[in-house]
């Protein structure tokens, strides 16, 4: 078996190694809008669940590599406005999403460049993706630097999913979603593979019945 010092390696060589490891990671594809009124969309799998109450988004934003900026448009965006939506890409808008990943000028719609429709949001400002299935607006929480990457805690204030999605009893149809997942480099997965949670053991039944008493 292979070690890895992971702090001695080059901060590129650790970065493919982590992502190579750490897989599927759900992308959130966040839009925003600048305080001139651009919009801006951008696809991050440095991403998941910070809380469920109140419910809470984690992304990561790594640094840019656009000479003279010192933010990617996203983070800027967000750091003026507090406002975001992150919408999940499903396998039908994959090309789009790959298409919106290209670190473009900050005066590009960027909704324009990867041939995508906007729909007004109900609490923010941002516009939501028409072609993706499920968008969740949110407000920034907190912001926070983690070495070179800036971490930023947004709270979901309204969702939005398209019929067929979603339940009465709240239960997402994976199938129906088609939610793509990073793998490394540019290979992605969206096969979901059902297998059942294992039985509650009795003694569970027993030590609750005894604290009831």
């Amino acid at each position: 078996m292979l070690s890895y010092d992971v702090e001695a390696l080059r901060t590129n060589d650790a970065y493919k190694l982590i992502t190579g490891v750490v897989q599927p990671r759900p992308i959130a594809w966040v839009s925003t809008i600048s305080p001139a009124g651009v919009r801006n969309l951008a696809p991050f799998s440095f991403f998941t669940i910070a809380s469920r109450e109140p419910v809470t988004l984690f992304l990561s934003i790594g640094a840019t590599s656009r000479p003279g900026h010192e933010l990617k448009d996203t983070l800027a965006n967000l750091l003026a406005t507090r406002e975001l939506v992150v919408n999940v890409v499903s396998l039908p808008a994959l090309e789009a999403m790959v298409r919106s990943s290209a670190e473009v000028p900050e005066h590009i719609d960027e909704f324009d460049y990867a041939g995508l429709d906007a729909i007004s949001s109900d609490e923010v400002s941002p516009p939501r993706v028409v072609q993706a299935a499920v968008a969740m607006e949110c407000r920034v929480d907190e912001v926070k630097q983690v070495g070179t990457d800036t971490a930023v805690f947004a709270r979901v204030v309204r969702l939005h999913a398209s019929d067929g999605i979603v339940n009465d009893s709240f239960h997402v149809d994976s199938a129906a979603l088609q939610a793509v997942g990073r793998i490394a480099g540019a290979t992605y997965a969206v096969d979901p593979v059902a297998y059942p949670s294992p039985p509650v053991p009795q003694w569970a039944f027993a030590e609750e019945q005894e604290a009831a008493v």
